[in-house]
């Protein structure tokens, strides 16, 4: 799927408004595939998180729900076992 110029230019706008919003993650409009992909390493994650969405709106939320695991009890206790 390949978007027109008009639609990857504001789907690009989008993206850089969502790298504002979630500072410490790496956000892309991927035009060839028609999705946004964002990139983080999160404190706790055994390797780097990598999500797509094919809408801004949401990618935001699986932003929100990795940075919001990445805080759980579980995820701490997983970094203490680690760190041992």
């Amino acid at each position: 799927m390949t978007g027109s110029e008009p639609d990857d230019a504001a789907r690009w706008r989008e993206a850089a408004e969502l790298r504002g919003e979630h500072a410490g993650w790496v956000i892309i409009w991927l035009a060839p595939v028609g999705r946004f992909r964002a990139y983080r390493r999160l404190p706790g994650a055994r390797r780097d998180t990598a999500l797509t969405d094919p809408t801004a709106a949401g990618l935001a939320s699986q932003i929100t729900r990795a940075e919001q695991a990445a805080r759980s009890p579980a995820s701490t206790s997983d970094q203490a076992i680690k760190d041992s």
